[in-house]
């Protein structure tokens, strides 16, 4: 099987921009993901990523620590060895690795908020739902913690929106869009779990990541700044 590698995809399309790396060393690599690109391939081919990072090494090996929505925008971290990769996976899975997000949610929110939800996800359908204690499925569901507080208020659309900050407790697939859905605050833009649909896509961005480096043990932490979409709300309209 002939490697053709094209890197047209990754500068013709607006959305699928090409990661900026914000740090990088033999065992890590940070990188701050654009919107519309895929954290990984799908069977489509279109661009991703993992193929991004595996031209940039030279090599295959790229150790997903954690992925984001394709139209998720931020800072992820990538191990470039299984070593670092295990260690990584371990230090995600013991809450050594905080996430905090951005998103712009509907409404007003004033103050800071724990929410805690019992999240369903439908693979088929790829659908997360937030269900009570009474669903037939409830045996099923999972756990969702976060925390939530205001960062700035803005309007889009002469409705007001807040710009929240997101700390996860819980990583569960698409929560802090289902979470915020649930307390009816969807995300802006965010179709799929109820948000307005003129915004060019779910408002959400992985603003900070702090981790413990996999082999020198060392704090490190990294931010991605608002991308130019995600700015807009704060124009007071």
């Amino acid at each position: 099987m002939s490697h053709h590698t094209s890197h047209t995809p990754f500068s013709s399309s607006p959305l699928a921009g090409v990661p900026v790396v914000l740090f990088e060393d033999p065992n890590v690599i940070v990188v701050d993901k654009p919107a519309g690109l895929l954290s990984q391939g799908e069977l489509r081919g279109d661009p991703n990523l993992v193929d991004w990072l595996r031209e940039r090494f030279g090599r295959p090996y790229v150790g997903l620590i954690h992925r984001l929505d394709r139209n998720t925008s931020g800072v992820m971290i990538v191990a470039k060895r299984t070593k670092a990769a295990q260690r990584l996976t371990e230090a995600l899975q013991t809450g050594k690795i905080c996430r905090t997000y951005l998103a712009w949610i509907q409404g007003n929110l004033t103050g800071p908020v724990r929410w805690q939800h019992w999240l369903l996800k439908d693979e088929k359908e790829n659908l997360v739902k937030a269900v009570s204690a009474h669903h037939p499925r409830f045996a099923q569901a999972k756990e969702a913690l976060l925390n939530a507080q205001p960062h700035s208020h803005g309007v889009w659309a002469s409705e007001p929106v807040t710009l929240a900050e997101f700390v996860l407790e819980t990583g569960r697939s698409h929560q802090i869009r289902v979470q915020s859905a649930a307390q009816g605050m969807p995300l802006l833009g965010d179709r799929k779990y109820g948000g307005r649909p003129d915004f060019p896509r779910p408002a959400l961005h992985s603003w900070k990541l702090r981790f413990p480096h996999p082999i020198s043990k060392e704090i490190l932490e990294f931010e991605a700044p608002l991308p130019p979409e995600m700015q807009k709300p704060l124009k007071k309209s």
